[in-house]
């Protein structure tokens, strides 16, 4: 066998395993796609090239499914040979049109619709070169009333499909008694093969062009040029079909046509279905040989991406116990890992234990130090507070404890957002242990992956709910006890000099009397129910308005450091921490030593399916390697 049949024919066994196995366009395998509108004259291309009345005719849509024709040079009788029924040898060439016919509807029932699922034929004979052709079904551009109305575009995009293919020869085929620049062909592989590098022209009907005119320009590349060329040949017409005219006969009154034609006879040899088979011969053997180094990289990347795939599905070998097991340790493992940074960073995206720190270092504490010790809390209600502490007693200061309750209050509203932050940090825990189980081979195990989320959950809140009672109490230690004896808090001399110098301080020389106004007639009345005061302040007011606040604002800024500092430390330590500590012992306790454990363990349909379909893939891809390694 020559070494160009052995190659393409190495391609045809690659192409059978990828067909069988739907992997194809994983590969990308260099073959010649043949395109064209309905009326180009595809189908009479495509038997002359095989010698034979083979394919399907009649009007409409004939070629409804891809057809891969897999030429073999063979000194045994010719025959042909279906993949979908390799038992059987076609020796009678209608059957095989039958054929075509029969397995193209048993995929679609509808006459005029079309399925991208191909057909290979594989036709044996001494009369042909080895070569492989993919016919697909012809262009239209308008649909009858009878077909879909989407027939166009499916079409359309079936082809582009095949065409796209990099490492595809496209041979289109054009009508030559139309425009050549309105050619359906040439116009999708221009979309595809920008340049036409990997673009060969057929022109069609060259017989049946007007009298005077021919197709020398376009065979010189004048009208648009194709790297590797144009080439004019001659069918037979459908009264010679009627007629019963033969392929043979007709390949002769071609080469007769294009000997005896004025613009054809000199390069007659660059000419006809001889010209076209030699040609596509040789330029489908050079290009299957470019593309071998980058094929033995698909398909090698291809086993690689199936094995990796196959791991992260994981290891049907193990028990259940064994599956629960590892899969627990490893979920643990991960949790563990992402608290303490060791994750593969996305992008700016931040994650796990980093986005706890933002939560702590950032948003709580910026939110915290954006608190001020009064805010919401008037002068005038601070003065009803300093009245209403001293009680019955006139005192010429306010007392302690007017400062506590006043104090007491401003520290009080740390405790809703500390314990805000709290659940925040829940809520991430939480985040992270689906992302953990999502993100792993948990699709697998559906049913423990629930369980595994609903049982860390479940130890995160109740961790949550210790970490809550611990921050409440942290802030009513805070409120219950109040302190002056920092060495930070505001010193009395400090606090008197920074009266005396403040300039907002308004001396009034005028006594100011409480209550004035209060009484409207000279009679002593009863003192009304409710009792508020309603003058300006004045000045010893003022004074000690402005001193109480001092005090309280610096208690209230050294307890702020103390919440920005000591909240996170609580609720890292008795939450994030604990619950990392917690979380193996949790899922062995509630999923490992449960009864169900097998019903837990079971691994879903989609996934026996996933592993059946990779394993087989896997299986093809090594069986390709193989074949392209042997050439």
């Amino acid at each position: 066998m020559a070494v160009m049949d052995l190659l393409i024919e190495k391609i045809n066994d690659l192409q059978d395993i990828c067909t069988e196995n739907s992997i194809s366009n994983k590969i990308e395998l260099p073959q010649i796609v043949v395109i064209g509108s309905q009326s180009s004259g595809k189908s009479s291309v495509l038997e002359n090239i095989i010698g034979r009345d083979i394919l399907p005719r009649g009007t409409g849509i004939v070629t409804r499914r891809p057809l891969i024709l897999q030429l073999i040079h063979s000194k045994t009788e010719d025959h042909a040979v279906f993949n979908h029924f390799p038992e059987k040898r076609y020796t009678d060439f209608d059957e095989v049109k039958k054929e075509i016919i029969k397995e193209t509807n048993r995929i679609l029932k509808s006459k005029n619709d079309v399925s991208p699922q191909p057909i290979i034929l594989k036709y044996y004979s001494s009369k042909v070169l080895t070569l492989t052709l993919v016919d697909l079904p012809g262009l239209v551009r308008v649909p009858t009333n009878d077909q879909p109305k989407d027939i166009c575009t499916k079409i359309t995009e079936m082809c582009r499909k095949y065409v796209s293919n990099k490492n595809a020869l496209i041979l289109a085929v054009s009508s030559a008694n139309t425009d050549i620049s309105n050619s359906d062909a040439l116009q999708l592989a221009r979309e595809v093969d920008h340049n036409y590098e990997r673009t060969i022209g057929v022109l069609t009907k060259v017989d049946l062009m007007d009298s005077g005119t021919d197709v020398v320009d376009i065979l010189a590349g004048r009208i648009i040029c194709l790297r590797l060329g144009f080439v004019p040949v001659v069918n037979r017409s459908q009264q010679d079909i009627e007629k019963n005219k033969g392929i043979q006969q007709a390949l002769k009154d071609e080469e007769v046509f294009f000997s005896t034609h004025e613009s054809y006879k000199r390069n007659k040899a660059y000419c006809g279905t001889s010209y076209l088979i030699a040609k596509l011969h040789n330029i489908l053997h050079e290009h299957i040989r470019q593309c071998l180094p980058d094929l033995q990289e698909r398909i090698n990347s291809g086993m690689i991406d199936a094995q990796n795939n196959l791991r992260d599905l994981g290891n049907v070998c193990l028990s259940p116990k064994e599956n629960v097991m590892r899969i627990i340790n490893g979920v643990s493992k991960r949790f563990s890992d992402i608290l303490s940074g060791n994750v593969e960073s996305k992008g700016n995206e931040l994650m796990g234990g980093a986005r706890l720190n933002y939560a702590f270092n950032h948003h709580f504490s910026k939110f915290i130090n954006r608190l001020g010790a009064l805010d919401n809390i008037h002068d005038e209600q601070i003065r009803a507070l300093l009245y209403n502490s001293s009680g019955s007693s006139s005192v010429l200061l306010f007392g302690q404890a007017a400062f506590e309750k006043l104090a007491r209050v401003s520290v009080e509203s740390f405790k809703p957002h500390s314990l805000k932050l709290v659940s925040i940090v829940f809520s991430e825990l939480v985040r992270m242990i689906k992302h953990i189980v999502d993100g792993s081979t948990m699709s697998r195990y559906p049913a423990l992956g629930e369980r595994i989320i609903s049982s860390a959950i479940r130890m995160f809140k109740e961790r949550c709910d210790a970490t809550h009672k611990l921050v409440e109490s942290f802030i009513d230690w805070n409120t219950g006890y109040i302190s002056t004896k920092h060495p930070d808090f505001i010193k009395w001399s400090e606090m008197l000099s920074k009266e005396l110098e403040d300039p907002a301080v308004e001396r009034k020389a005028e006594k100011i009397d409480f209550y004035k106004g209060m009484e409207t007639k000279m009679t002593l009345d009863s003192i009304p129910n409710t009792l508020r005061i309603r003058d300006g302040l004045s000045e010893q007011e003022t004074i000690e308005i402005s001193m109480i606040k001092s005090m309280v604002e610096s208690y209230f800024e050294i307890t702020k450091k103390i919440v920005v500092d000591q909240v996170p430390k609580a609720i890292m330590c008795e939450l994030v921490k604990k619950a990392e500590n917690s979380l193996q012992e949790t899922l062995f306790m509630e999923i490992y030593n449960r009864e169900d454990i097998d019903t837990i363990a079971s691994e879903s349909e989609e996934v026996k399916m996933e592993r059946s379909r990779i394993e087989s893939m896997l299986k093809a891809l090594k069986q390709a390697y193989d074949i392209i390694c042997s050439l």
